[in-house]
């Protein structure tokens, strides 16, 4: 086993306290924050993002309160001013790297255009600079201020380095503006909220902010040459746009830009002169770094669980990462994966139950859920006004459930490893049964939702089977035959939408039938739209026998040309294959949908008919679904939903029996 600086990366991995209570709880107060914050800028004209990244940086303003603060608007105003000026420099970052997704859907500049995505990283950058000034903190606004500065010159340094060896001192100096500055800010605007800023200790709160942000930004460096792991973007990124970072100095024999990336990549995994792994070395470092920066915290906020937290998650995914690619191979493919996370029992605190109910509570009750389907579901939202009232409610609240079950195992919010996901959602299903026998959880989604399935006398079949697809996605990454992947698509879709037939009132097995058909098709759409995002998780939705009958295996995916490159003949065929299959069960359940009444026929033809127009936009975009999201645009979304419509109101509204009826 490999050591450096006395430290060997699995003991930096035993003591790791990753605390997800906390941390939820902070997410969940922070989530609230903001969302308060950006309803007054909206309210004053000012274009503020959607909020749906890690929010580091409120994070951090926020555990850093001491204990006599008050987090009012002013403070949430501030937060709001330096998270809005990350996403700024995101859609900055997105153009320079030509990143085509981020967060899991397009980039500004890939969906709407670069100089669309640089008016609107304008935009946030000088709504930012509002927030911050209405703030009504004077000694934050200008550490703001310089901050914002910073950030810029760091990022401008960085590229101007481009090409060159870059000296450890000036890599430092740089991290610290451009990945370090706004954690600074942060650090400053919670000093701010209760006149800790006049103890003179502003310093010392701006140098821990900074080390945050350079530390983050060095684990970053270090994932991104490690090519068996999921890190959300394409591997090897800084070496071929010729970035100097830490990393490289850990390397012997490596001075410059003339050997392959993967040839790095490979060095940083093989014992060198010395019999040092390098990979092993960071670690031990960043070890080293993570124990300097928890007692500055100690000292500056005494008792915090979420810096901590946050820290120790971070340097998790890099121990995970690097156990991973050591496991992988130092040559092996760049096949992006997620970690398998293998943390110790003392990493993670609380029961799996006691876990799940923390995430679960933070979606809130009935009056949220509307807003969370909007944000997530912008097609089927769209489709959800056309219903009465009391009908988007309960599609609002089945969609909260669905979505939440299953971003316990696509999206968990402190990447934990899949046998403590698995035991979560053991734990999310037991609560499921619990609610669905009509006993009280005290979680809203659970006891409005499930019980008021279960009361409308709904299946149980229906949000079970909806859990085993969820839970196939821990236990398996592809399948052989068409019949395997529609086991799976029924599970995660068609079994909803019975749920929602059957829990309208509709008790036709025909009719349950062509409900089915229709979740078939909408998931064999989305299959279709995000082959390269479920690639890069790991997962290959295609049945092997499609691929196969092809001549294509799935590792050759990572092969395929990129965005505008002509996708190979038997690429398109696949693909046409794929829509097909979906386009036949639209077919099948236009007439279980003509067989509805009026309010329930409308909407449905309404989504059904925009989600099948992204089969045009992935056309479109050539076939390459692998490097592109088919994105279908607001006016397109209407103008398919109104197609919907019309096709819906051909038919009476006295409900037709599907099988008296024609595809």
């Amino acid at each position: 086993m490999s050591t450096a600086h006395g430290v060997t990366w699995h003991e930096a991995s035993s003591e790791l306290r990753v605390d997800p209570d906390g941390l939820l709880a902070a997410r969940h107060a922070v989530d609230a924050g903001l969302d308060s914050a950006r309803r007054l800028l909206v309210d004053r004209g000012v274009t503020v993002p959607d909020l749906d990244g890690k929010l580091l940086r409120p994070l951090v303003a926020y555990a850093l309160l001491g204990p006599t603060a008050r987090a009012d608007d002013g403070f949430w105003l501030g937060a709001l001013a330096i998270q809005m000026v990350h996403e700024a420099s995101l859609l900055h970052d997105d153009i320079i790297d030509g990143a085509s997704r981020r967060r899991g859907e397009p980039t500004a500049a890939s969906s709407r255009g670069i100089g669309a995505a640089l008016v609107l990283g304008d935009l946030y950058l000088t709504g930012a600079y509002r927030a911050a000034s209405q703030a009504g903190k004077p000694t934050f606004l200008q550490t703001f201020i310089d901050a914002v500065d910073r950030t810029v010159l760091g990022e401008a340094e960085q590229g101007r380095s481009a090409g060159r060896r870059v000296s450890t001192a000036d890599y430092d100096r740089i991290v610290r503006g451009k990945a370090g500055a706004l954690f600074g800010a942060a650090a400053v605007l919670a000093a701010h909220a209760d006149d800790a800023h006049r103890d003179g200790a502003l310093g010392d709160r701006i140098d821990l902010g900074e080390r945050l942000g350079a530390t983050y930004q060095r684990i970053d460096d270090l994932l991104d040459y490690c090519t068996a792991c999921d890190t959300g973007k394409p591997p090897l990124q800084d070496y071929r746009q010729r970035k100097w970072t830490w990393v490289l100095d850990l390397v012997d024999g490596v001075e410059g830009f003339d050997r392959e990336p993967t040839e790095v990549a490979s060095r940083l995994f093989e014992p060198d002169a010395d019999g040092r792994i390098p990979a092993r070395a960071a670690l031990a470092t960043l070890e080293v770094e993570r124990t300097a920066l928890l007692e500055r915290v100690e000292r500056l906020a005494p008792g915090d669980r979420v810096v901590g937290a946050i820290v120790d998650a971070w340097l998790a995914r890099a121990v995970d990462a690097v156990e991973l690619q050591a496991e992988h191979g130092s040559d092996g493919p760049l096949v992006m994966r997620s970690p398998r996370r293998s943390s110790p029992p003392s990493a993670v605190t609380g029961t799996p139950e006691e876990e799940v109910r923390v995430q679960a509570l933070a979606l809130g009750g009935p009056e949220r859920w509307p807003e969370y389907f909007g944000r997530h579901a912008k097609t089927f939202r769209l489709a959800s006004r056309l219903f009465p009232a009391d009908a988007a409610g309960v599609i609002a609240g089945v969609y909260a459930f669905c979505r939440f079950t299953d971003d316990l195992v696509d999206d968990p919010i402190d990447r934990a490893g899949p046998e403590r996901v698995r035991q979560r959602l053991a734990a999310w299903r037991m609560l499921t049964e619990e609610a669905w026998a009509g006993h009280t959880t005290g979680i809203p989604v659970l006891d409005e939702v499930i019980g008021g399935a279960a009361a409308s006398g709904v299946s149980a079949h229906y949000p079970m089977a909806l859990l085993d697809g969820v839970e196939m996605d821990l236990d398996r990454s592809s399948y052989q035959r068409w019949d395997d992947l529609e086991q799976y698509t029924f599970c995660v879709a068609g079994a909803v939408g019975g749920w929602l037939t059957q829990g309208f009132g509709f008790r036709d097995p025909t009719i349950l039938r062509c409900a089915h058909s229709l979740g078939h098709a909408m998931q064999l759409t989305n299959i279709a739209r995000d082959v390269g995002e479920d690639w890069e998780r790991g997962r290959v939705y295609l049945p092997l026998e499609l691929l196969a009958a092809h001549d294509l295996d799935p590792v050759d995916l990572g092969m395929l040309p990129g965005t505008g490159d002509r996708m190979p003949g038997a690429w398109v065929r696949v693909v046409e294959a794929l829509l097909s299959r979906a386009d036949a069960h639209y077919a099948r359940a236009w007439p279980g949908i003509r067989a509805l009444p009026g309010w329930y026929r409308r909407p449905v033809a309404a989504a059904a008919t925009a989600y099948r127009g992204i089969h045009d936009e992935i056309r479109t975009n050539g076939y390459d679904n692998l490097t592109r999201r088919a994105h279908t645009s607001g006016a397109r979304k209407l103008w398919l939903a109104l197609t919907g419509v019309t096709r819906a109101l051909r038919a009476s509204d006295r409900p037709t029996h599907p099988e008296e009826t024609s595809g």
